[in-house]
């Protein structure tokens, strides 16, 4: 009888993302159930009594709480078929447990400080959230990966975070790139090829490009609707003909580039354009790509990412 994996989800939580990843790099399907944590689903009452949170993986009915127990957990249950996450070296397994604490505790807490506070305390956040990059960055040092040659634990532990740094440019003008830029390329770390570092750069640009479209307005707004044309008609013209940027099989360009697809949507409503009208490649390659399990299953619908950035767009005073 084959095993029922049920999720229980929030899509905008860096710890049910980290569960996300673990699940989509052992090849586990499962069945996603999002929460709205201001209106919590008695099955989550239920399956975390003790805090009420996300995520919760429910392996056969039983539940399994906290996203570094539930990565753990699928190691030791899913070790034979699939690679596994932590290593099982003890020493390394050791260290990977620290950064992953580490993480949890010194970047999550100065994150919250960075886009959660004014004035001194955020600079106090900003600050902090720089030291404990920086150190990140040492660790990581050479390799690819913070797991050293595999991406893994430590790695899927961090990389939620990426998405997060981001808006640190709108609400602290605060760049992480700019502070520890290894740490930025590691994100993006993978098997190196020149049309791979072209698209993390265009990606950067167009994340640039998209963010000013709906913090602007006026004449400002329609010079980064321009930017951001531009840069998708370029990736436009490197996808070509193919039905993925490696050509016939989905790969780290596609997965790199395709989460930008979920915020198309609230960039055209607030600019009032159509990326399909000016890109139609570029929008067949992303519904193709939407047509992937693991890439629909991932992915935050576009709606909710509009009402999302119409909440920033009332604390910024934007309307």
């Amino acid at each position: 009888m084959a095993s029922q994996v049920i999720l229980l989800d929030y899509w905008p939580s860096p710890f049910a993302a980290r569960v996300r990843t673990a699940l989509a790099e052992k090849g586990i399907h499962y069945e996603s159930k999002d929460e709205d944590l201001a209106d919590k689903s008695p099955l989550l009452v239920e399956m975390n009594p003790a805090h009420q949170k996300v995520p919760v993986l429910i392996h056969n009915g039983k539940p399994i709480c906290e996203s570094d127990v539930i990565i753990q957990y699928l190691d030791d249950v899913w070790k034979d078929e699939s690679p596994l996450l932590l290593p099982s070296d003890p020493y390394l397994k050791a260290k990977a447990r620290f950064w992953n604490h580490f993480i949890n505790t010194k970047v999550y807490e100065s994150s919250r400080k960075v886009w959660m506070s004014k004035g001194a305390d955020q600079e106090a956040g900003k600050k902090e959230l720089t030291e404990w990059c920086k150190l990140l960055e040492e660790e990581l040092g050479d390799n690819l990966y913070l797991g050293v040659e595999t991406f893994g634990f430590v790695d899927i532990s961090l990389v939620p975070f990426y998405n997060w740094f981001n808006f640190f440019k709108t609400f602290a003008d605060f760049s992480i790139e700019a502070e520890c830029p290894n740490l930025v390329k590691w994100v993006f770390s993978a098997q190196p090829s020149t049309m791979a570092d072209e698209v993390v750069v265009l990606s950067t640009w167009m994340y640039d490009a998209g963010r000013k479209v709906w913090t602007t307005k006026g004449e400002e707004q329609e010079v980064a609707k321009k930017e951001y044309i531009d840069v998708l008609k370029v990736l436009e013209g490197a996808l070509g003909d193919k039905p993925y940027f490696g050509g016939e099989e989905f790969g780290f360009v596609d997965v790199a580039l395709i989460p930008f697809y979920s915020w198309f949507y609230a960039y055209e409503t607030c600019g009032n354009f159509s990326t399909e009208a000016e890109c139609p490649k570029l929008v067949a390659w992303a519904k193709r790509c939407m047509e992937r399990e693991s890439v629909s299953k991932s992915l935050p619908d576009p709606h909710r990412v509009y009402d999302f950035v119409l909440q920033f767009k009332k604390k910024l005073g934007i309307e």
